[in-house]
């Protein structure tokens, strides 16, 4: 196995998931009140202690299942980068797309790369490999299934220019970067980006853009405050690679989770954007 080590276009690439894609999940603290979850201090309360709480259990987790952890991690991610970068459409082939568009991405970067995201995968759970790759062999599979799936309804499905053009940047991108560059490139600029265009036009209509601004940047210190401490914790038991990586990744699955379930599963149902 290739020894995975960081280089300067690695350090450039978590410098931009931390300081530019994390931030894009601090829209959290807007949406809740948009949602009137501020509405009294003690809904205010329990927001944030649900928030914090899914959190940490996906962090504990983590600490006692990785594998398991890390396979969820990726299954979320897919349906979350997939759905969340198309047009609400309450159909079963809402899903089928969310999945063969997060697929292309996570497990594009993952099979083109397989030697050092292998590392990166021992680092982020352990050396218990061989059930993982085994996931990611029937999720490429499942994603195969889903692209003939399409193919075979792509009638029902209406692809703007603008998503061609994306799908062709993203095979070039996935194709000739390294894993982390091209994670972040989809994770900040496309991803993100498309969060934000979507999302503030609907806090807008609830908020001035100041208090949006100011929650947007609460939330992101907030965060990035949870970082620095749990790096300078791990910084003890791990070498300087593996801590980052670990604070990076498992600090974005805690993210995550919360922030799927609040924008997914209940302002975008409601909003329907």
């Amino acid at each position: 196995m290739v020894q995975f080590t960081l280089d300067w276009l690695d350090y450039i690439s978590l410098f931009f998931i931390i300081f530019m894609g994390i931030p894009h999940g601090s829209l959290d603290g807007a949406i809740s009140v948009t949602l009137g979850f501020t509405k009294s201090f003690y809904l205010q309360v329990r927001f944030i202690i649900t928030y914090l709480l899914v959190a940490t259990l996906v962090v504990v987790l983590w600490y006692f299942l990785p594998v398991f952890s890390l396979i969820l991690f990726l299954i979320v991610s897919i349906f979350h980068f997939g759905c969340g970068d198309l047009n609400w459409k309450n159909n079963n082939l809402y899903y089928i797309c969310g999945y063969a568009h997060g697929g292309l991405v996570l497990l594009g970067i993952i099979f083109f790369n397989k030697d050092e995201v292998n590392h990166l995968f021992s680092i982020l759970s352990g050396n218990q490999l061989y059930l993982l790759w085994q996931f990611l062999y029937a999720a490429l599979l499942v994603w195969i299934l889903s692209l003939i799936l399409i193919l075979f309804n792509y009638k029902k499905i209406t692809f703007s220019k603008n998503y061609i053009k994306l799908f062709t940047v993203m095979v070039l991108v996935i194709s000739l970067f390294p894993p982390l560059p091209a994670f972040a490139i989809y994770f900040c600029f496309v991803h993100s980006i498309h969060h934000f265009k979507r999302i503030i036009p609907t806090l807008l209509n609830f908020m001035e853009k100041k208090k949006l601004l100011f929650l947007m940047i609460i939330f992101s210190v907030l965060s990035w405050f949870g970082g620095v401490t749990a790096y300078y914790i791990l910084l003890n038991l791990y070498s300087y690679t593996d801590t980052i990586i670990k604070v990076t990744f498992i600090g974005l699955a805690a993210l995550t989770f919360p922030h799927m379930i609040l924008v997914d599963g209940v302002f975008r149902l409601k909003y329907k954007i």
